[in-house]
């Protein structure tokens, strides 16, 4: 289950629609008895409890990653990969019900274009066998980010020791602590493009996002690059999102090694990156050697 779609997008998706999107599926003919998280990240975190609860089907915390990502085909597992297999996606809009067969890379633009138009959509999609979602999603994730929850909320209030407390547990660090002095945001294509920069300590970082977070630079340098956990915490220590911050905003920046976060095997591949080097005209794949697959 998933919610796709540029988060600045205004849509009128009732949470209903998650709900319908799989029933959507059972009147194809496809049959599923347990719900799966596309990702690990905002609302998609606990997206699909809502249909596990209203057709009694359990939830299993294997979620196909262990981070958000923009892209539907980095949330597959790597199921594009799999010779002649067939996707089957359910998408769910205001005033519009789809059933998209075809491959991975196919069914997903038509849900972005669905998305694009609509704003956010539901869609559940693709079921796999629960043992293929153990080998290449990321079981535990969800466990971990409540957990993490938890000991967020502790701090949460006293500003930088909140967001020590998030990046202890996690293993990563803050870089620094500035302000926001510039934002450039365009939504193209149902994905939120963008440009963040933050001054701390007369330094200047720039953060570019496809959504989310994608890469982290100071003086030209690359310090992060997704799937690298790169993000923003306001002044009382509550993470903020790319859509979320605006100029003038005081932020920590953090990163996390993507060492440190269990991703799924979708985000493994080297194609999968290539949309988002045209959106951003940011090299990826270079910066993640040793990370990605042949």
């Amino acid at each position: 289950m998933v919610a796709l779609g540029a988060p600045t997008q205004r849509s009128r998706m009732k949470p209903s629609g998650f709900i319908r999107a799989a029933q959507l599926l059972w009147e194809a003919g496809i049959d599923f008895e347990g719900v799966i998280a596309a990702e690990n990240g905002g609302y998609n975190s606990f997206g699909g409890w809502l249909p596990a609860a209203a057709l009694e089907l359990p939830v299993v915390d294997a979620p196909c990653d262990g981070r958000a990502h923009p892209t539907a085909v980095m949330g597959s597992m790597g199921l594009h990969r799999l010779r002649d297999y067939r996707s089957v996606k359910a998408i769910v809009a205001e005033g519009v019900e789809v059933i998209a067969h075809g491959s991975v890379e196919a069914t997903s633009r038509v849900a972005r274009l669905i998305a694009s138009e609509r704003g956010l959509v539901a869609m559940a999609r693709d079921p796999v066998a629960l043992s293929y979602a153990v080998e290449h999603g990321a079981p535990g994730a969800i466990s971990k980010a409540l957990e993490l929850g938890h000991r967020l909320l502790k701090a949460l209030g006293e500003g930088e020791r909140a967001v020590e407390a998030a990046m202890e547990f996690l293993g990563g660090s803050i870089l620094c602590h500035g302000t926001v002095v510039g934002k450039r945001l365009e939504t193209r294509g149902g994905f939120d493009v963008g440009l963040l920069r933050v001054e701390a300590e007369g330094e200047t970082y720039e953060l570019t996002f496809l959504n989310e977070y994608m890469t982290l630079e100071h003086g030209g340098r690359r310090l992060a690059t997704f799937p690298d956990l790169i993000s923003t915490f306001d002044e009382e220590g509550k993470p903020i999102t790319s859509a979320a911050v605006e100029e003038g905003d005081g932020v920590y920046v953090t990163v996390v090694p993507r060492e440190r976060i269990p991703t799924g095997d979708g985000l493994r591949y080297p194609e999968v990156y290539r949309p988002v080097e045209e959106a951003l005209g940011k090299p990826m794949i270079q910066h993640l050697q040793g990370f990605l697959l042949d």
